[in-house]
Parts: C-alpha cells; structure tokens; sequence
C-alpha cells in the first residue's frame, strides 16, 4: 500500500461510538486471521465498524504479572467482496517496547486476511506505564489507538479514555 492511500484511510471519517466490551475468545467465531489468536487469557471486543468500510478490534491478554499481559489495536478496511484488509496494528507491552505499531506501508505484500507481521514499525511515544489488566488503562489505549488512526471518540473526555455509552443524538 502507497502511503497516500495510507493517509486517505487515516482521513476518512471514522467515529467510535461505545464503549468497547471485552469477552473470551472463542476461535471459531473469528474470520482469519484474528482465529489464530484466540488463547485462554485473550479477551477481544467484536469487530465494531467505525465507518462503512472500516471496523476496529480491540484485545487484550491477561497474564500474573503486567509484564505477561498485552494490549493490541487493529484498524481493519472491509473491502467490499468481504475481504478484511489490516491498515494499522497497535501493540503495547509492558514488559518491552511500550506502545508501538505496523503498517503496510510501502511494502508488495498482499495483507487480505493476513496480519502485518513484516510491516514497517513506527513507535509511538507514551508518558506513562499502563496495565491492560486495567478497565481505565484500556480505554485510555482505545484513546491513543483513536488519535493515532484518526476516529473520532463521540464521547473522549479530557483524554482519558472515558468511553462510557454516550450516543450522540
């Protein structure tokens, strides 16, 4: 993908509108490739359109420690024959790295169905540790994921990631 086309993904008016709910994941409910990353300590929102042609999906795995747990983004372009197209992949880790992402960026590698596990990384800067064990932590990540990608939170206070159900009329 060019990054103009990259850049017209970004743009496109994308809105959030509910607070994301977690729940086991259960493999086979899931269209490739998000399958593969069902486990037992993985929790997933459904995939949750943000326009017509884009949705989000949000994860995140438990562990004893913060250093075993993870939070993961992914903005996901629908095509439409039904195709998922991975656009953006958010990761954090507390253990290593922080907040970081990839994109299929400049890359001949066709990503239908597919994860970006050779895309380009861009790191993204974060003042502070979170604990995706945490209610508040994730969605103040639901936060940073949003600027990042260019959706719109129709309810974000003060940046914090308040994502209570707040449905504009």
């Amino acid at each position: 993908m060019k990054p103009d086309q990259l850049r017209s993904h970004k743009q496109a008016l994308k809105t959030l509108t509910a607070s994301p709910k977690f729940r086991q994941m259960n493999k086979s409910k899931w269209p490739k490739p998000f399958n593969r990353m069902a486990r037992p300590r993985v929790q997933a929102t459904d995939l949750i359109p943000v326009s017509d042609a884009h949705r989000v999906l949000f994860m995140w795995r438990d562990g004893d420690e913060i250093t075993d747990r993870s939070f993961y983004g992914h903005l996901i372009f629908t095509s439409p024959k039904g195709d998922l197209y991975p656009l953006f992949e958010f990761h954090y880790h507390p253990s290593h790295k922080g907040v970081h992402c990839k994109l299929p960026c400049e890359t001949t590698i066709d990503y239908r169905n597919r994860l970006l596990p050779g895309a380009p990384e861009l790191n993204l800067e974060s003042s502070r540790v979170f604990d995706p064990g945490v209610s508040d932590d994730r969605s103040a990540l639901i936060v940073l994921f949003c600027r990042a990608t260019g959706i719109t939170i129709s309810n974000e206070q003060n940046g914090q990631g308040d994502l209570l159900c707040k449905l504009n009329s």
